[in-house]
């Protein structure tokens, strides 16, 4: 035992403290509202001990396993139980050393499992923090636990590839059509489970703030697995600090700024007509929540309109023909526009070769026919909305050529001789571009 270099410190502790501790404690805990810790410069006037003898009485009450503690120096905050407290060694080491002011105490998960008995049986996730797990314990679920908020209106959704959040609208808050059990939000995150299948991850305080309804409706696809968060939304939100990859969602959107830049520096009207930074980035250019056919046909469809119908055909003009003259069946001339992808790869057919003389107009292109083809009701009908779990792969594949495509156009136009003083976000040409 520490010696705390008092003599009433060294007096034996009386069992009938350390029980008033253990319910001082526990009901401080559970009536606090959010699962505080009490402070234990708080507890010689609260259960009746002197304050010479706290330490000694926190350690008995540690060694009893009827509290736990949590330290400024360790958490920051020590009001909150973030993250799991330190082993039993090592926090009778730094009560020993550390400041009163600083230590907050807990009850034990057994302190508390005797007392809140049924209260919390609606509530699995309130439950747990009742039961003294720490508020940023991620819980993992099966992608498809998000589908219903992305596909109901009354939802503002978003996400970020790594990470993400979901709110009942304003509009729907408001509302007297809103039940009062849909009026949640949360935050969430990617993780994977063994085989690296992109799973949910939601901190258990987000979870234990849902409503019960939505509660029993997220443990229902909890996956029980061993998984793991993502590396940049872990920083992030347990850390504090800055993520240490881009996704190529990003980048593909940074793709096309950078080409529209290159455009206005070569006296050109931009190549794309819209493009997607900051918020204008559409719900749906995510990864997929479901494996299904449907879900794949969704995301090839907008990854399409993003790319090919959004090529601006005023780039071409008195450049290349916008149009081309076709002979029909009956003899007669009929005049039709060629398609935004011909006019691309003859673009760059007339006006660009490598180093070595090679055209690779069609290289260049390439990648925005195979997202079109992908977009055909012919490749719609062999895949049905059927289940799959190889099209998040097909998915990531499909889009990463396509980013790749991009970057291809942007490396040609730099050779442009008005381009010699464009230069590139250093992030777009690196190794740290995931798929999360």
């Amino acid at each position: 035992m520490n010696r705390i270099g008092c003599e009433e410190a060294n007096l034996a502790i009386d069992p009938e403290v350390l029980s008033r501790l253990n319910s001082i404690v526990t009901s401080y805990f559970l009536e606090s509202g959010d699962f505080n810790g009490i402070p234990a410069a708080d507890l010689p006037r609260r259960a009746g001990f002197p304050d010479a003898q706290t330490r000694q009485v926190l350690e008995t009450g540690l060694n009893s396993g009827v509290v736990e503690l949590s330290f400024a120096s360790k958490t920051g905050n020590p009001h909150i139980k973030r993250l799991p407290v330190e082993p039993v060694e090592t926090q009778r080491a730094l009560l020993a050393t550390e400041d009163i002011a600083g230590i907050c105490v807990y009850p034990s998960p057994a302190s508390t499992s005797t007392v809140i008995s049924q209260t919390y049986d609606d509530r699995p996730y309130t439950k747990r923090l009742a039961l003294v797990e720490a508020q940023l314990v991620p819980v993992f679920f099966e992608l498809i636990v998000l589908e219903r908020y992305f596909r109901d209106p009354r939802f503002e959704c978003w996400f970020g590839d790594s990470n993400g959040n979901i709110s009942i609208g304003d509009k729907a808050y408001l509302s007297d059509d809103t039940p009062e059990k849909d009026k949640i939000s949360f935050k969430f995150g990617i993780g994977y489970d063994p085989k690296r299948t992109r799973v949910v991850a939601v901190f258990l305080y987000e979870l234990a703030a849902l409503s019960p309804e939505h509660q029993q409706a997220f443990r229902s696809y909890e996956v029980k697995e061993p998984c793991v968060m993502n590396s940049d939304f872990e920083r992030a939100m347990i850390w504090g600090l800055w993520g240490e990859y881009e996704s190529v969602y990003n980048a593909f959107i940074q793709e096309q700024v950078e080409i529209n830049r290159l455009c206005a520096l070569i006296g050109k009207p931009a190549l794309f007509r819209q493009t997607f930074e900051d918020h204008e980035r559409p719900l749906g250019f995510s990864p997929m929540l479901r494996a299904t056919g449907r879900d794949y046909q969704e995301f090839v469809h907008l990854l399409d309109k993003m790319l090919s119908d959004n090529i601006n055909r005023e780039f071409f003009r008195d450049d290349i023909l916008l149009e081309e003259e076709v002979q029909r069946k009956d003899g007669r001339i009929e005049v039709r526009a060629l398609n935004t992808i011909t006019l691309l790869e003859r673009w760059f057919s007339e006006r660009y070769r490598t180093s070595d003389g090679e055209d690779v107009a069609k290289t260049i292109v390439s990648s925005l026919r195979a997202v079109r083809k992908a977009r055909q009701p012919a490749a719609h009908a062999v895949q049905g909305n059927v289940y799959d779990p190889t099209l998040p792969g097909l998915q990531d594949r499909i889009l990463g050529e396509a980013k790749q495509g991009l970057t291809l156009i942007r490396w040609a136009l730099t050779s442009h001789p008005r381009a010699k003083a464009y230069e590139a976000p250093e992030w777009l040409d690196g190794d740290k571009i995931v798929f999360f």
